[in-house]
């Protein structure tokens, strides 16, 4: 019987071209603006052809599960690490967002894998109703996915424009407020995860006890 290669599964092959158009994204964004969002809005949408590709192929892996949600946290990481160098004065923020991103994400991500669960978008024990809503409404998750990007990619796009059109401020707005809520709901994350690990050092320490 072979042993399956995960490194060449369909889905964690796509996951590799996301982070190469990342790459070329961050390379390209302090000199072309245009490429540069071009190609981290691919890598971005890509994130849903893998999952797809995953379910339909059989081919979910905690590998998989942690390259995808790497890929997200650092992509937006690096953008919002340039939006700090083109808007010095909002650096605060966005190392805050960085912040409530990158920990809400992990821990959760953590908590599920040690749980068993192949994927952070896997509901978790807690049961919590925003984070099931999330999950399981595709429609949201994109909504608050794709307006939470598109903020920052707007944000980048505007320091390269000399006169930007009227709608672009109002998308700006409407982007601005999904990205307020998305963050709203990473706290959400952050703590439902921690809820999450220490229920877990409570069943095993338990558990120890009983052993003893």
């Amino acid at each position: 019987m072979t042993q399956d290669n995960i490194f060449l599964f369909v889905p964690n092959l796509i996951g590799y071209s996301r982070v190469v158009l990342a790459l070329l994204s961050f390379y390209l964004m302090p000199c072309c603006p245009w490429p540069a969002v071009f190609c981290y809005v691919l890598s971005a949408l890509l994130d849903a052809f893998d999952g797809h590709a995953a379910r339909a192929l059989n081919q979910s892996t905690k590998f998989g599960a942690m390259l995808d949600m790497l890929t997200d946290r650092c992509a937006t990481m690096c953008l919002l690490v340039n939006l700090s160098l083109l808007y010095p004065s909002y650096t605060f923020l966005f190392q805050l967002s960085m912040c409530v991103d990158v920990a809400s994400h992990w821990l959760h991500l953590h908590s599920s894998t040690i749980k068993g669960s192949a994927s952070h978008k896997t509901i978790d024990l807690s049961g919590n109703p925003v984070l099931r809503i999330y999950y399981t409404s595709k429609p949201v998750l994109f909504v608050m996915c794709a307006g939470n990007e598109l903020f920052f990619c707007l944000l980048y796009i505007l320091h390269h424009i000399p006169q930007p059109a009227a709608w672009i401020y109002w998308l700006l707005g409407l982007c601005g407020a999904i990205s307020m809520l998305k963050t709203g709901i990473s706290l959400v994350h952050l703590v439902t995860a921690s809820q999450n690990m220490a229920a877990l050092d409570v069943a095993e320490r338990a558990a120890a006890t009983k052993k003893q």
